[in-house]
């Protein structure tokens, strides 16, 4: 992966737009003990770091297999029917719970922004759940509205 470009900053507002204009990642995840595949589709945000952020139970299977091994990948894509508008995002990096208290109101700040209804209808409930995040290393932009079988490879740093 390191001889992939990193992502060069004329695309990046393109692709924090898109990723604002959408509301469900499909996050794939592998149990260290099975290795069986799980995709959870989930609400997720994102920050200027292309940082992912969702809520989760400890106990749902996808957050099990976080702990105990966080190699994950995740697709963010516009719905359509029709094949020369599929357009979407795929991530790989890891995965794992947001522990640090000016991160978590960070996600927090974030993820309300994004979906208004938490503050009015499950304030009490985000307040005790668990974040979780994305820290992608590698990103795929698909836009088939450009040519069939459109497709951009980059590395990400995780010092952003």
């Amino acid at each position: 992966m390191n001889e992939l470009p990193l992502l060069p900053d004329d695309l990046r507002p393109m692709l924090h737009a898109f990723l604002a204009s959408q509301s469900t990642m499909a996050l794939a995840t592998a149990g260290d003990q099975d290795g069986r595949p799980q995709v959870a589709p989930l609400f997720y945000a994102s920050d200027e770091a292309f940082n992912i952020y969702w809520i989760s139970s400890p106990d749902s299977r996808h957050s099990v297999n976080i702990a105990s091994w966080n190699d994950v990948a995740a697709t963010i894509y516009a719905p359509t029917w029709d094949w020369a508008s599929i357009k979407g995002v795929q991530l790989a990096g890891d995965a794992m719970p947001v522990t640090d208290e000016e991160e978590r109101r960070h996600a927090l700040a974030i993820y309300s922004a994004k979906f208004p209804f938490v503050n009015d209808r499950f304030s009490d409930l985000i307040e005790n759940s668990v974040f979780y995040v994305l820290r992608p290393t590698w990103l795929r932009w698909l836009d088939n509205e450009r040519r069939f079988g459109y497709k951009q490879e980059f590395r990400l740093e995780r010092s952003e």
